[in-house]
């Protein structure tokens, strides 16, 4: 078990700083995969992509369920979130290029990679852009897929953040983030506020979430909580812009996607409203070689909390 997390950062050939956390656990006990070139070996290394808004902190929970089965985890911070550089204009698919540097820099010569609900896009980016012989596969857990195949039984939140989000200009877009998750996550006088308001806000939703966080003793809430303050610490131009980014052109089609059989893998709750099941359905048909798994009485984060060793192993097999 990690006390602390411990930032790290690369300062890319742009000059932007992005920021990442190798998780390391003395007590786990990583399993080379042998290399075709003798005497080398390389270890499954699995990079985490977070929510929506949010940062590595997210990445805890995995990582404890990684680290068991010999699995290192690399969480990356997207620009614009933490100390990550805000990156003006980005798009889904130039996060995959920073994926690469990450890699690249921590001599990772193949990954594969989960993508958690906001992470989804970037994780189907990756599989666009990316090499097969660097990337083995992708995981995606109560993913965010397209807005253009429909929001009916979305929640109203994010119905109204994205019809909105393409006609607000960035800066009224990033003042009205701020004013409703930015500062309440910056409050230091009061900081179990905004655990108190996370807790209400997801026991709201679905009584599988709520019934989740509750057994969960409070782990995954306190993961979700020190995301959220670091995702806003320097304002709120990322999410802003990865609101854009979500409910525009997404820069490639979902039909072009090129998933060898058993390398992506999507996972969806049937009564999650935060990504209803509906768009992971239209999407698993649109996308060749899709294997979608449906839980039928899972949410948004009750699928997330529940079912993580299960993601562990779809990954694992990736690598064989």
């Amino acid at each position: 078990m990690l006390d602390a997390i411990a930032e790290e950062s690369l300062v890319l050939a742009d000059g932007r700083t992005l920021c990442y956390t190798t998780f390391a656990d003395p007590s786990s006990s990583p399993t080379p995969v042998q290399s075709g070139t003798e005497g080398q070996s390389r270890q499954r290394t699995v990079f985490y992509f977070h929510g929506y808004p949010g940062t590595y902190h997210e990445g805890l929970p995995f990582h404890e369920a990684a680290s068991k089965k010999g699995i290192r985890v690399v969480a990356v911070t997207r620009p614009g979130f933490g100390g990550s550089t805000h990156q003006p204009n980005r798009t889904l698919l130039s996060f995959a290029i920073d994926v690469l540097a990450v890699a690249d820099h921590l001599r990772i010569d193949r990954f594969a990679i989960i993508g958690m609900s906001g992470g989804c896009p970037y994780a189907l980016a990756c599989l666009h852009t990316l090499p097969r012989e660097r990337l083995l596969g992708v995981v995606v857990v109560s993913g965010l897929y397209p807005i253009s195949l429909g929001i009916d039984g979305m929640m109203l939140l994010n119905r109204v953040i994205f019809t909105f989000a393409p006609w607000v200009p960035s800066p009224i877009l990033s003042l009205i983030f701020d004013s409703v998750m930015g500062r309440p996550a910056r409050n230091a006088k009061n900081p179990e506020k905004l655990v108190q308001d996370l807790a209400a806000s997801l026991e709201s939703r679905t009584a599988e979430d709520a019934a989740a966080i509750r057994l969960d003793s409070g782990k995954f809430l306190k993961g979700l909580a020190a995301s959220t303050r670091d995702a806003f610490r320097h304002g709120a131009e990322g999410s802003a812009w990865e609101a854009k980014l979500f409910s525009g052109p997404w820069g490639f089609d979902l039909k072009d996607l090129k998933a060898e059989k058993g390398k992506l893998v999507m996972w969806h709750g049937s009564k999650d409203v935060n990504c209803p099941v509906q768009m992971a359905e239209k999407a698993a048909r649109l996308i060749p070689n899709a294997d979608l798994r449906v839980e039928k009485e899972e949410a948004h984060i009750s699928l997330i909390i529940k079912k993580l060793d299960e993601f562990v192993d779809a990954l694992l097999g990736m690598f064989e």
